[in-house]
């Protein structure tokens, strides 16, 4: 009789150590969190849901905890709130699409889990247990706890490239300018250091006929820009003060031969842009630029060459360095960074 109730212990003992060792196996089977979003979301925070998805299942269930993650669209970004099964309710907002990642990482491993208490065997295992001889004591199952660092936040900080081609239409010399424009954009959350390379590639006067080489410029400048969020496509409105170098020829007949006058003009020109940059995926953006742009010193003393040396009487002198400018560009700009 006593070797039988030894015989059921043991077998009571071995039922109790596989459930103990099944229960982590079970619940790394769980699912760490759900995400809800609605179904009209762009495509870059399309795209960045996915990876999101993607990223949570890949995590064990010893990183995480089981929640549910809404995010709703908001004037700041997005809004993700957080659910636990127990009740518990957290929210975060992230500005970008690239910071989803982090802020919702970030939110699952920081809410902290109820404390559990203290792990008592049930009271017929205790009892098995103590009929095996030489039985070890046994021993608390602590359940696995959720890292309590969070990773690092975004910084919000960003490196942009593009380019940009358009037509400029100065004054008071009337010239039509194709031009071109290679811009860089640091951006600090709203607001925007930029640097601008800037070539007028062909002029065209309409008093020369089809001459379309009477005037070029090259010009660099940087400033600051602001920016305006809309839910979509973003609004940069940014002042930039430039150095331009500008560069005039003009005919001028003098008795029976053609003449070339050149001249050349070094200015600080002040430019006021406003640009549209429409979201293609989450690394690249069209845009639209409209600017314009004024020198000071060529409109309180305007400018000219001179007229050559034989110039018949009464042969109007060449028309002044333009002082204003204005123009329109499309161009496309990446991320670097």
């Amino acid at each position: 009789m006593v070797r039988r109730r030894a015989d059921v212990a043991r077998v009571i003992a071995a039922t109790f150590a596989i459930v103990v060792d099944a229960a982590p196996s079970a619940r790394a089977d769980e699912p760490c969190a759900r995400v809800v979003t609605p179904a009209d979301l762009t495509a870059a925070w399309s795209s960045a849901v996915a990876d999101l998805r993607n990223q949570i299942a890949q995590l064990p269930a010893s990183d995480c905890q089981p929640m549910t993650l809404s995010l709703e669209p908001a004037d700041e970004g997005m809004r993700i709130v957080a659910v636990t099964p127990d009740g518990r309710r957290a929210e975060r907002t992230a500005r970008y699409s690239e910071s989803l990642m982090a802020v919702v990482l970030g939110l699952i491993m920081t809410i902290p889990r109820q404390a559990p208490g203290p792990s008592v065997p049930p009271v017929s295992s205790v009892v098995a247990l103590a009929a095996v001889p030489n039985a070890p004591p046994p021993v608390a199952i602590r359940p696995a706890t959720a890292a309590t660092t969070a990773p690092p936040p975004p910084s919000g900080i960003g490196l942009w490239a593009g380019l940009s081609g358009g037509v400029r239409l100065t004054a008071p010399l009337a010239l039509s300018v194709l031009d071109v424009e290679a811009r860089a954009d640091i951006v600090f959350d709203s607001w925007l250091m930029l640097v601008t390379l800037r070539s007028a590639l062909v002029s065209c006067l309409g008093q020369q006929g089809i001459d379309c080489d009477v005037y070029n410029d090259v010009s660099v400048g940087a400033g600051v820009a602001r920016r305006f969020k809309t839910g979509g496509p973003e609004i940069d409105v940014g002042f930039e003060p430039s150095l331009a170098v500008m560069r005039m020829e003009y005919d001028s007949v003098a008795g029976a031969e053609s003449q070339a006058v050149e001249g050349t003009e070094v200015v600080l020109r002040f430019d006021l842009s406003a640009r549209l940059a429409v979201p293609v995926d989450r690394h690249w953006v069209v845009t639209v630029i409209v600017d314009g742009g004024v020198v000071p010193s060529l409109l309180a003393r305007p400018t000219g060459l001179a007229l050559p040396a034989g110039a018949p009487v009464g042969e109007p002198p060449p028309p002044p360095f333009p002082a204003w400018s204005g123009g329109l560009r499309l161009g496309a700009s990446g991320a670097l960074l």
